[in-house]
């Protein structure tokens, strides 16, 4: 199983494979929402870690770009953050995604 985990900290990034390589995951890392654009675009993917606050294009947008396209509208996107985000707390603002 493939799974692509974004997030713009190396060391999220580090913690999140050693975590889903133990459960025999294939992982993809991409440290911006641009990247992992990119990287959906050439890969089927089974699972999206994906963190909401990046520079350039945040969590939300990077979830929009991904839902719009027909082969990955129905990838599992599973939100991630260290911090609390303001638009997480608005309903309006994950349905969309769900």
């Amino acid at each position: 199983m493939d799974v692509l985990l974004v997030d713009d900290e190396p060391k999220n990034l580090f913690a999140l494979s050693a975590l889903l390589e133990d459960l025999g995951a294939r992982i993809h890392c991409a440290s911006s929402g641009e990247e992992a654009l990119r990287q959906v675009l050439k890969r089927q993917f089974a699972a999206i870690l994906l963190d909401v606050r990046m520079p350039g294009i945040d969590g939300f947008e990077t979830a929009a770009a991904i839902r719009s396209l027909e082969r990955t509208r129905r990838v599992p996107i599973i939100f991630l953050s260290a911090q609390r985000d303001r638009r997480a707390d608005g309903r309006d603002s994950l349905s969309e995604f769900i």
